[in-house]
């Protein structure tokens, strides 16, 4: 964690806080708060749940909710995890993403800390193999003219083909049509570049400049008995779009 961030968690989760996700939301009487969503494992056993924590400030610190939001598979398999909070441009309504082995969506209340009734919906792509979009973690959603972009990735974390895939909507709840040319960034090994998935999206305000932030394997941890999946580093690309909204694929630098 960075130097004076800090979270306070309870006692039903222990283990890690995986892949989580932060954003802010102003209330009518301007009170912001910063919402730190995160996965974890509970004290009693089980697979992961998902929780919020809370803070004043975007440091922290963040106080944990008490109870998990999130407790099990819409779809009876998979994993809790992988959490990404999207606020719609549009509505000015946010939704929470999550899964491994499944894509689910909900639309979150607007205390940001639960799960808005009768909105919860699998979005998991269908089809695909593991060379193209055949979804098992990490969705990512954001809006550009019209499109709401779901984006995710495909194989093993500890795999070099790990890779970006991404469709796109008229909604933030789907249905998702999965992208002619699916793959937005994978492996390129003649350049030591491998595993680059797991993505988030930027883009500088008031412009249509969009990069990729990534983790890849680092390459001197290859190999499966290195545990590859677990040395990762961080990176940034320029995305760039094509006149029909398509996303142009993403040559990985060094």
């Amino acid at each position: 964690m960075r130097k004076g961030f800090f979270i306070h968690f309870i006692h039903y989760i222990i283990d890690s806080s995986l892949s989580p996700d932060t954003c802010s939301r102003q209330s009518v009487s301007i009170i912001k708060k910063y919402f730190f969503y995160f996965s974890g494992n509970p004290t009693a056993g089980g697979g992961k749940q998902i929780g919020v924590a809370v803070a004043d400030s975007p440091t922290g610190p963040f106080k944990d909710l008490g109870h998990p939001i999130l407790t099990e598979s819409p779809v009876g398999h998979g994993q809790q995890i992988d959490v990404d909070v999207f606020t719609d441009p549009v509505s000015g309504k946010s939704y929470l993403y999550w899964g491994n082995g499944y894509m689910a969506g909900a639309e979150l209340n607007e205390d940001m800390l639960s799960i808005k009734e009768n909105t919860l919906t699998v979005l998991t792509p269908k089809g695909g193999s593991l060379k193209d979009y055949a979804f098992r973690e990490a969705a990512y959603v954001f809006y550009r003219n019209g499109l709401y972009y779901f984006m995710w990735s495909v194989d093993d974390t500890g795999s070099p083909n790990y890779h970006v895939a991404y469709g796109t909507s008229k909604s933030p709840l789907g249905p998702i049509k999965v992208a002619k040319k699916p793959v937005v960034l994978i492996q390129d090994p003649a350049k030591e570049i491998y595993g680059p998935a797991h993505n988030a999206v930027l883009q500088i305000p008031g412009t249509d400049e969009w990069y990729i932030v990534y983790h890849r394997i680092n390459k001197n941890f290859i190999d499966r008995e290195k545990g590859p999946g677990v040395h990762r580093e961080v990176c940034i690309d320029r995305m760039e779009f094509n006149p029909d909204g398509t996303i142009r694929k993403v040559v990985p630098t060094l």
